[in-house]
């Protein structure tokens, strides 16, 4: 993206002999790690050294131009004549045409790859009205959860990240990482999106797109990453904010350096009484607002040598949830601890994960009455686990080629402790289900330069798993152990001409069933979804393709894709009625899903640029033999459009104005295509201002319109959030 430059006189009285300047991102927020060569009217060049403050002077006698490049960051050259004083320098952020996405290649920035990939900047987050992040991630092409709702009051079993309409049921077919942590839960692979601070978050990959050759069996949509800010030299960040529906946030994030050793801390605490979700028309005496509070944090201890480095990091997390109505709550407790290190050897770059720790999840589920007057619970469950992953990659280049090569092996162990509730309030239990999982995978990719505007990537994985039930009560039906192997490989080419680039791959990968999906039930509203210990793991084969257009101030992306998923895990409908409706877990014969997205990014001014996106998709229920009831239909959750554009004018002598209208078409909330979710959009607008040069105040709306949308059908309509506003500071020192 292009570079906004902005001179303004502010009367400091400075000598003419030298210029100062600054510069900042589109936040507000120092820019230290910028390079500037001044060019002289001679043709001579020297480099100016930028402070961490972000500040800068040029000396005499005055460059003609300057040049400004930083990682992350769009660069230009700019002229100099008549120059006011001080220098403001505002960079923008970096086209998805200009960013380098080490998610694609699994850290290995050396490796090019031909993955459709979105990046957000954490100035871009900061100018993003929604406080939670996955609300931030829906203006990016294709991105959905399970269903429409926040994860501010959504119930987090429902946090399945959905890429490329490859759905079905609740569980998440995409990869979520932080620093190369898995983020998605380990027993249910929902994902907690709070976990991170969103003061420590530099950027945000989202790389769609089937990923099983480096990734596994959580990558069959792609894979989203969350990057912290690296430690390495003393930074300070904080938010503080708060807003509509009683809702107040603090968020901070401190790293610093001494020596060969590094270190860094990070915190977040949330408290909403959150907002009624059920539809006024359909609200009863027993509906109450559906509240949230969360704290976490995390800290990390590391040291640099000369050739390796090392660290360790811990990470805390608690959050309790009031999830509508008096008696409905859940709450979850985290504890995480990780090591990762890294050096050189054999010619090539080593590094080593290994993350371990536990998790205690607790729900209860009630039944409403009639008219929503009364409820009374029907079960309590607590299902704790642990959890231990180990990984290993070492890659390198070979002239113009590049090689990868890893392992990596998980476990994990969860009950599922349930006590049940008679119509009489008689308490039964407990009824214990639960198992081991177990997986281990050996992968590689190589990347071959076969001209200077053509490169071929090659990759397979092979994995081993294997999932072994506990012995339950004889009176119940035994599960068997399950065992599976799988291969999974990846084929794409890149071809460069002039101003457009080309893409295509082709890919294959494989998903296995969650010990959720395999021993825990649940219950939202009057849907109750059975387990199924009998489950097998589902097969993704798919192909894209798409050309990359960038020049001068634009930048426009359209990939095609397609895809079938065998032996599809679904929610699939046994039987309604009025007061009850029955859904099993089950493997359906297929999904079928091809669609188009569509990006675009034009700077129409040095001041404004517009970013839009289009996802066109078509999910259905292809040969369902194992379900007829639900061929043909449309897969739940996945609607035909979604959409996005924003628009941002940024001055820093006055401030920085934001508008994004993100929106969805029609889509089911059932696999009978009967509980159906209307379109709607959204207008969300965030206005900042420097206070000082480390001080931002902000003020933000979401739904400005304040549009009622659908969010979901248990078949009692629920809505999402009115219009919401946030007023706050952030602090960013440099």
């Amino acid at each position: 993206m292009t570079l906004t430059v902005f001179l303004a006189i502010v009367g400091l009285g400075l000598q003419a002999t030298a210029l100062p300047g600054t510069v900042v991102d589109v936040s507000g927020a120092a820019v230290p790690d910028a390079k500037l060569v001044a060019v002289m009217a001679d043709g001579r060049e020297a480099e100016v050294a930028v402070a961490r403050d972000g500040s800068f002077v040029l000396e005499a006698p005055r460059p003609a131009r300057l040049r400004i490049r930083a990682t992350g960051f769009s660069s230009a050259d700019i002229s100099l004549a008549d120059a006011p004083i001080p220098l403001r320098v505002v960079l923008q952020p970096s086209s998805f045409a200009e960013s380098v996405v080490v998610t694609a290649d699994r850290g290995a920035e050396r490796l090019p790859n031909a993955a459709s990939a979105t990046v957000l900047t954490a100035a871009e987050l900061a100018n993003a009205a929604p406080a939670a992040l996955d609300d931030v991630l829906r203006q990016t092409p294709g991105f959905s959860l399970f269903r429409r709702s926040s994860s501010r009051v959504a119930n987090p079993t429902t946090q399945g990240v959905t890429l490329r309409g490859v759905s079905g049921s609740g569980a998440s077919r995409t990869l979520v990482l932080a620093d190369g942590v898995p983020l998605n839960d380990p027993f249910g692979s929902w994902v907690y999106w709070n976990r991170v601070p969103v003061a420590a978050v530099e950027r945000v990959e989202v790389v769609r797109g089937a990923a099983g050759d480096l990734y596994g069996a959580d990558a069959l949509g792609g894979v989203v990453q969350v990057l912290t800010f690296a430690p390495g030299r003393a930074r300070l960040r904080a938010t503080v904010d708060g807003g509509s529906h009683d809702t107040a946030r603090v968020s901070m994030f401190a790293g610093a350096s001494r020596g060969p050793w590094f270190g860094s801390a990070s915190g977040e605490w949330l408290d909403t009484a959150g907002v009624v979700t059920i539809a006024p028309e359909e609200r009863g005496i027993v509906d109450v607002e559906a509240d949230s509070d969360y704290r976490t944090g995390y800290m990390a201890l590391g040291t640099q040598r000369s050739n390796w480095h090392a660290s360790a990091r811990v990470n805390v997390y608690s959050e309790g949830r009031g999830n509508g109505t008096p008696l409905q709550v859940n709450s979850t407790a985290w504890r995480q601890l990780g090591g990762e290190a890294g050096g050189l050897t054999g010619g090539g770059a080593w590094q080593v994960h290994v993350s371990g720790g536990t998790q205690e999840y607790f729900q209860t589920f009630t039944a409403v009455a009639t008219a929503r007057a009364s409820e009374r619970l029907t079960t309590e469950q607590w299902t704790p686990s642990d959890f231990v992953s180990a990984s290993g990659q070492w890659s390198r280049t070979l002239g113009r080629h590049g090689l990868l090569v890893g392992a990596e092996t998980h476990r994990t162990e969860s009950t599922v402790d349930e006590y049940r509730y008679s119509l009489t309030n008689v308490r039964s239990g407990p009824f214990v289900v639960g198992g081991t999982e177990r997986g281990g995978a050996g992968f590689a990719r190589v990347s071959l330069a076969a001209s200077n505007r053509v490169t071929i990537g090659l990759g397979a994985r092979v994995d081993m798993w294997r999932s072994e039930p506990i012995e339950v009560p004889i009176d119940q039906v035994q599960p068997s152990d399950q065992s599976a192997s799988f291969f999974s490989p990846r084929a794409s080419v890149a071809w460069r001409l002039g101003d457009i680039a080309l893409q295509s791959a082709v890919y294959r990968g494989h998903r296995t069933p969650t010990l959720n999906e395999l021993h825990r039930g649940f219950r939202a509203g009057n849907v109750v979804t059975n387990p199924n210990p009998l489950l097998e793991p589902e097969t993704l084969t798919g192909v894209e393709g798409g050309a990359l257009y960038s020049a001068g101030r634009v930048s426009a992306r359209a990939t095609a894709f397609w895809n079938t998923l065998d032996g599809a895990i679904a929610n699939i409908t046994l039987s309604a009625t009025p007061t009850l409706i029955t859904r099993e877990r089950r493997n359906s014969d297929e999904i079928r899903s091809t669609g188009v997205e569509i990006e675009a990014d034009v700077r129409l001014l040095p001041t404004l640029t517009t970013t839009g996106q289009v996802t066109f998709t078509r999910a259905q229920f292809q040969g369902s033999i194992a379900a007829p009831q639900i061929e043909g239909n449309r897969v739940p959750q996945v609607p035909g459009v979604q959409y996005a554009a924003g628009l941002t004018w940024s001055d820093p002598t006055l401030l920085t104005l934001a508008g994004l209208v993100r929106g969805t078409s029609t889509q089911f909330d059932d696999d009978l295509n009967v509980l159906e979710l209307g379109s709607f959009a959204v207008v969300d607008v965030t206005v900042s201002r420097g206070v000082t040069r480390a001080v931002q105040a902000f003020f933000a709306v979401e739904n400005l319109l304040d549009r009622e949308y659908d969010v979901g059908r248990t078949p009692t309509r629920t809505i999402g959030w009115p219009r919401t506003f946030r007023v706050g500071a952030r602090i960013a020192l440099p």
